[in-house]
């Protein structure tokens, strides 16, 4: 399997929750093969970002849900508290920095200038 599908199955299980090292082992590299790659492609390393992104944004909908199940009765306080804390932890600790910032440093051209000459 080439470089690159590799860190698609990589990107792939992170976004659903995976651990860098448990994806590593899925796409069947080490974790320290998968540092060197992101080191020689800023897209790769945009790619990852995107991906702990993605797994904290998963994260927030799961906090969703639970809170939704508390107000139906489905859960009692301190379930909801524990299991709320816990998925606020893990997307903190993904993604510390919100998605705006993270957008911000990547290499997305947000305006181009375009030039029409008429003939």
């Amino acid at each position: 399997m080439k470089h690159h599908a590799k860190l698609i199955v990589v990107f792939n299980a992170i976004r659903q929750g995976c651990s860098l090292y448990a994806a590593c082992a899925k796409a069947g590299i080490s974790s320290k093969e998968f540092y060197c790659l992101l080191a020689q492609n800023p897209a790769y390393r945009d790619e990852f970002r995107l991906a702990l992104a993605d797994y904290a944004d998963q994260c927030t909908d799961d906090i969703r849900q639970l809170a939704g199940a508390l107000r139906n009765g489905e859960l009692d306080v301190s379930t909801a508290k524990l299991l709320i804390e816990t998925n606020k932890w893990l997307a903190q600790k993904v993604c510390p920095v919100p998605f705006e910032e993270i957008a911000d440093d990547m290499q997305i051209e947000k305006n181009a200038e375009i030039t029409v000459t008429f003939i």
